[in-house]
């Protein structure tokens, strides 16, 4: 299992979700209860610009399924969807992005619960999640984008990412985006003519298209139009920082949350080149480019795999699925209207270190002896060993050597706040969730671990954490602090230890765990050594 876990880790960009399988709604929703569900001709309906939409009241909380926000040809820019007359049901989760098809069950589901639902190339829809349609409501909204990198994933494969407990706990309206991936979203065939400019950027412009969705209608759902919180994880964290950089998102957000993730795109020399590759593979001159359009997804989806192996070879590189940094779309650089923007950029303790842990050959960390731990940590660090011992303990002394085994680097959080920092833009806070899951006799914190504290959704995936009340707790302590950063701005609050932001002169770091609190520069010694 951990060479399989770590080997689709390394080829897809951080993600737990390959394939395609379509399930009942019923199987695909178990997080509502059928008792609880209101279905009515009079309720659950409001407006959008496109036509008026029905969704259901689950306990109290409205929620809409499958709104579309836009359509597109397949390499094109997205534009209006279409309107219709009547009343449209959204009950049901819309299609999500294609994606590679799965051959075996993912080992990681058992920690990271997913759901797997129909594909299509029409997947520009949205969910939302309410407590009131009135139009004067104005709640916080809060726009989350999925991980998977930009190859996989949708709105709904985690189950943590279901929304409806968030909305509940914290008055807020969630919505959760599917977008184009992969091939469809990213391949890019400008040299191929104008229709083809921004297909490297397509997923992107999707993203774009939703916020723009959210702009227009969102105050139908009782929403804010004007206090919009983007946040997002792993590759959707990277989906958040690219909003910084296109300038066609301008205005559509306010507040920002990154969750284990950085700068994510590719150079358009090297995409170029993989758009190039793709097309002799599959036998299309550039004069005959319009026929990419009708090849079956997976044919193309194949071909253009095969490209990128082949132009990695020749570059001597992984090359993978990445918006393209065109400096017109994309730019390299934040630009000037984001210096007001707060932002929140963290991320987890064990991240990708701590799949080993769960290996039923292996023994669990907090039974190695004295010897064993630095047998351990010798293998890992070298001659540093020692020293990455003293400075860990140094940093987190609540906890024990064997520990330092797993520590992840937070090289993305620092290049992000560095970033920000440079531009003058001082409206930045920063975390590390360093909770350990009593799991398998413990299991430090891993990639994607923290979702359902944000979302407030312990009791989904609650074998994740061995029923622990400390679970349930510091979802309390989490999702108040991204709701109070939703509300103003400022994650400080209720149930919200005192947080400061993270300056040149105050490098504070939230550190959640059972018991959370606010540290200073305390882990620069530790870092230097193991990000080296």
């Amino acid at each position: 299992m951990k060479k399989k876990i770590i080997s689709i880790l390394l080829s897809s960009a951080m993600i737990f979700s390959m394939g395609i399988s379509t399930v009942s709604a019923a199987a695909a929703d178990d997080t509502a209860s059928t008792e609880s569900i209101v279905v009515s001709k009079t309720e659950g309906i409001t407006d959008t610009t496109y036509g008026k939409v029905r969704g259901f009241i689950d306990n109290g909380t409205y929620t809409f399924r499958g709104i579309p926000y836009a359509k597109a040809d397949r390499f094109e820019m997205p534009e209006a969807p279409d309107s219709w007359d009547g009343i449209r049901n959204c009950l049901v989760y819309g299609s999500t992005a294609p994606i590679t098809k799965m051959t075996d069950p993912d080992g990681g589901d058992f920690i990271i619960p997913h759901r797997y639902w129909a594909q299509s190339e029409d997947c520009q829809n949205l969910n939302v999640w309410t407590q009131d349609l009135d139009t004067n409501a104005k709640k916080p909204v809060m726009v989350w984008f999925h991980g998977g990198g930009f190859t996989n994933g949708s709105s709904i494969e985690g189950v943590a990412y279901d929304g409806k407990n968030l909305s509940e706990y914290g008055d807020v309206v969630v919505v959760t985006v599917n977008h184009r991936l992969n091939v469809l979203g990213y391949m890019d065939l400008s040299d191929y003519g104008e229709d083809y400019k921004y297909s490297g950027n397509c997923g992107t412009a999707d993203i774009v298209a939703s916020l723009k969705w959210v702009k227009e209608n969102i105050a139908n759902f009782g929403g804010d139009p004007d206090n919009v919180t983007i946040f997002g994880q792993s590759g959707g964290g990277c989906k958040v920082l690219n909003m910084f950089a296109a300038s066609e998102a301008e205005g559509l957000f306010d507040q920002a949350i990154v969750q284990s993730g950085g700068e994510g795109h590719i150079d358009q020399d090297t995409a170029k080149k993989v758009a190039a590759k793709t097309l002799e593979i599959l036998g299309i001159s550039a004069d005959q480019i319009d026929q990419i359009k009708d090849v079956p997804y997976d044919t193309l989806d194949a071909a253009a795999t095969e490209a990128q192996k082949q132009v990695g070879e020749e570059l001597g590189t992984y090359v993978g699925w990445s918006p393209v940094l065109d400096e017109d779309y994309l730019q390299t650089d934040y630009l000037d209207w984001t210096n007001d923007v707060p932002v929140m950029v963290g991320s987890v303790f064990g991240e990708m270190n701590c799949w080993t842990a769960l290996d039923p050959n292996e023994t669990n960390k907090n039974s190695w002896t004295d010897e064993e731990v630095d047998e351990k940590l010798t293998e890992k660090y070298g001659d540093k060993a020692e020293a990455v011992k003293k400075a860990f303990l140094k940093a987190y002394p609540e906890k024990s050597a064997c520990d330092a085994y797993y520590v992840s680097n937070r090289t993305g959080d620092f290049d992000t706040l560095a970033k920000r920092l440079e531009s003058g833009d001082n409206k930045n806070y920063n975390y590390l969730v360093s909770y350990e899951s009593p799991l398998d006799g413990g299991v430090n914190l891993w990639h994607c671990g923290e979702i359902p504290f944000v979302f407030h959704n312990v009791d989904l995936v609650a074998g994740s954490y061995g029923g622990s009340q400390d679970a349930y707790d510091l979802q309390d302590v989490m999702a108040s602090a991204w709701v109070n950063f939703a509300c103003t701005g400022d994650p400080n609050g209720e149930n919200v230890p005192e947080w400061s932001t993270y300056t040149d002169d105050n490098k504070s770091t939230m550190v959640f765990d059972t018991t959370s609190g606010e540290r200073i520069g305390y882990d620069a010694e530790l870092q230097e050594l193991i990000s080296q």
